[in-house]
């Protein structure tokens, strides 16, 4: 499946703060950030545009507005921790900004610590009522000074029968979480891998 990726503004900065959110700016001036891209991404012609790693609400806002109109579906997936975006707001005031909007064909979470997963997942799910996509990174912490990963991988394909019970429909994996992974994930959940590269590594 073609894809269109729409990434959060912090990654622009090079500066850490996809992991954080905060950035200092309005909903409007991230929407006429990111309505630009989406175009250009839009134009390519992809099945649907991820809009992922979103790190903080008002950018949910902003993206949801940003989509609209381009004839394009589109998921939108927070990065959090535990039951809050890493900007700090709850994930029923993140997940409601995508509720009543008809580009967005699915909801959920990506690059977040594992056990994060299923909470999210049943959270997304009550509030949008939305198909619900989970691709947690293997659970390393991302040492933004030092540029590096740090600690232990808590990602297994064990975790994966809860996502589903919670909800989520859509599952893979993103930071460090490499292809052996993605297949196993696949098997597991009854679907062949398309061919080329898997995951992220």
């Amino acid at each position: 499946m073609d894809r269109g990726i729409g990434g959060p503004y912090g990654a622009m900065l090079a500066d850490g703060s996809e992991y954080r959110g905060r950035y200092g700016t309005g909903v409007r001036a991230l929407e006429r950030f990111h309505r630009p891209r989406l175009e250009a991404l839009a134009a390519a012609g992809p099945d649907v545009l991820a809009l992922e790693t979103v790190p903080d609400a008002d950018e949910g806002r902003a993206l949801v507005r940003a989509v609209r109109g381009l004839g394009v579906p589109a998921w939108l997936s927070y990065s959090v921790r535990g039951d809050r975006t890493c900007a700090g707001q709850s994930l029923e005031e993140a997940f409601a900004v995508a509720a009543d909007a008809e580009e967005i064909v699915a909801v959920g979470v990506n690059c977040c610590a594992p056990e994060d997963v299923g909470q999210a997942a049943r959270t997304a799910l009550r509030v949008t009522g939305k198909p619900v996509v989970v691709y947690p990174n293997s659970g390393e912490r991302w040492d933004e000074r030092a540029r590096t990963w740090r600690g232990g991988a808590t990602f297994t394909t064990d975790r994966v029968s809860g996502w589903t019970r919670a909800g989520a429909r859509l599952v893979g994996g993103c930071c460090r979480v490499g292809p052996r992974t993605v297949a196993e994930l696949a098997l597991l959940l009854g679907r062949t891998p398309e061919p080329g590269p898997l995951g992220r590594t």
